[in-house]
């Protein structure tokens, strides 16, 4: 097959040979030259051969053919140059070496008679001297630090995940697969068989030592919560065979045994296969110290990391956030609080204004979250964040059209109406809840980022929180100082000397008709 010469190591790191048609007596192919260009070899042949999934020979990975591409057999003319001839033996090495190699079209006839190949008796394959390499000089030996040698595969094929994860694996004749997970800790260790790459809507095996055996779990959410975030699978689904799972000598093995191809469980196959590789700090199964995405081969072991995907699309979400309730709307909070400093309705052209960029980019927010929650194939409104969230933009979309739809202010010398008062009250209740609950949305969007892309429990995660709580703190800080000293220099306004009525009655009648022209152009 295609897959077996052109995608295995084994096979093409030996070179390829020019083979002749089969010789009847023995059915081994007769050799003909070797070929000094294993690059040329493996082009030609993986633009020819299909990559489509076949159900009579293992999939080619490297090839880029259509389905009506063949997926064995592979046949083409070879032109060269001969290099050098073979040492004579009727073997491999005994037949001419080719160079300035050219793969065509098997369609294309030589311009002169192909050369002729060599057909072995089977005395002759039996007796082939084995190729000794000649006697070289041994140069003298020079004091070096050795280095360990590596630990071999337990199974058939090793993957190292990261430096302290490795997965080994059999692919069993019964349609089964054996997995072993080695983690250099003390931790609950888990393996996930996705269809997109994506955790929720995976499913997963995880052992601990804390559970006892390896266990099927389903991944449902994107969740702090444990419970919420996988679902362990019913009784009738934990088919899982030599399951075990122990903490020996600094290492925490998990190995078991799983049919590939299961009811309503994703199937595990011969080809690519898109994998997560999980592990804790603890054995207590919770939020992962490390995950892995990653996709493999397991007919040849070829295995490569993928990036977490939509990681920037989640990064501008929570950066466009903090701008709008981090930023703007303390800001356009504060601006009511300090309006005393303002001349005329300035203040409120701040406000409005402010708020109403804050609420554009909460719009975008919102959609972005939509959007790429769609594309992960999650659903929606699972968490409390995501929940929280829905809820912000419906009160804050109800908070900007009670402030489009507010009860005049009362002219100078009116009172308020109760409808103004009741409005005043709850707008502003309506904003501090908004603020307080942005400021929690945050924080907790921080973590999720954080578990979602290999941050959780890191001195980055730390960091980003401490500082987002930094400045949250000092918002908060201005927003109370200049609550209260206004509120003080308001009441000093008013606390004029009694003796001194006319001039009481003077100010006071100035800061009426200010604020009467404020609200005015406010309700304007």
């Amino acid at each position: 097959s295609f897959h077996c010469l052109l995608d295995l190591p084994v096979c093409y790191n030996s070179g390829f040979n020019v083979l002749g048609e089969k010789d009847p007596q023995t059915g081994l192919h007769c050799l003909g030259y070797r070929i000094d260009d294993t690059e040329a070899v493996l082009a030609a042949g993986r633009a020819t051969g299909s990559n489509v999934q076949s159900d009579t020979h293992y999939t080619c990975d490297t090839c880029s053919g259509g389905a009506s591409d063949a997926v064995a057999g592979y046949r083409a003319t070879v032109k060269g140059t001969v290099k050098e001839m073979g040492d004579g033996t009727k073997s491999v090495t005994g037949q001419p070496l080719l160079s300035n190699i050219q793969m065509l079209d098997a369609s294309v006839v030589c311009e002169s008679p192909a050369p002729q190949t060599v057909c072995l008796s089977m005395d002759d394959v039996e007796q082939a001297p084995a190729q000794v390499p000649e006697p070289v000089e041994e140069p003298e030996p020079v004091e070096k630090t050795e280095e360990p040698e590596p630990e071999p595969c337990s199974l058939d094929f090793c993957v190292e995940l990261s430096v302290s994860y490795l997965l080994a694996y059999t692919v069993n004749g019964d349609g089964t697969i054996t997995m072993e997970l080695t983690y250099d800790g003390n931790g609950w260790v888990g393996i996930g068989f996705s269809e997109n790459g994506m955790m929720v809507g995976s499913d997963a095996v995880i052992g601990s030592t804390d559970v006892g055996i390896p266990q099927k779990y389903r991944l449902t959410a994107l969740s702090v919560d444990t419970d919420t975030a996988i679902q362990l699978m019913s009784p009738e689904e934990q088919t899982l065979t030599d399951a075990t799972v122990e903490f020996k000598d600094g290492q925490t093995v998990m190995k078991f045994t799983k049919i590939m191809k299961e009811p309503n469980q994703i199937e595990i196959s011969m080809g690519k296969n898109n994998m997560l590789g999980a592990y804790g700090a603890r054995p207590t199964i919770g939020l992962h110290a490390r995950k892995m995405n990653f996709s493999i081969n397991l007919s040849s072991g070829a295995a490569e990391e993928k990036a977490i995907p939509f990681m920037s699309a989640w990064l501008a979400h929570g950066i466009i956030a903090f701008i709008a309730w981090g930023v703007l709307v303390p800001t356009a909070v504060q601006s009511a609080i300090m309006r005393s400093l303002f001349k005329g309705p300035t203040w409120f052209k701040l406000h409005q204004n402010i708020n109403a960029t804050a609420m554009a980019l909460t719009v975008v927010v919102f959609a972005i979250g939509v959007a790429v929650t769609s594309k992960e194939g999650a659903v929606h409104f699972e968490n409390s964040h995501e929940r929280i969230g829905l809820a912000m933009f419906i009160i804050a979309v109800l908070q900007v059209l009670d402030g489009a739809k507010r009860p005049h202010a009362p002219g100078s010398g009116e009172e308020k109406t109760l409808s103004r008062k009741a409005w005043e009250i709850g707008h502003r209740l309506g904003g501090v809840a908004l603020l307080a609950c942005g400021f929690w949305q945050m924080d907790s969007g921080i973590k999720l980022y954080a578990i979602k892309f290999n941050g959780a429990g890191s001195s980055q995660e730390n960091s980003v929180i401490l500082g987002y709580w930094v400045w949250i703190g000092f918002v908060v800080a201005m927003l109370v100082i200049g609550g209260v000293y206004f509120k003080l220099l308001r009441s000093e306004m008013k606390s004029v000397d009694q003796n001194d009525d006319g001039s009481k009655e003077e100010q006071v009648n100035t800061t009426a008709h200010i604020s009467r022209e404020v609200d005015e152009e406010a309700d304007a």
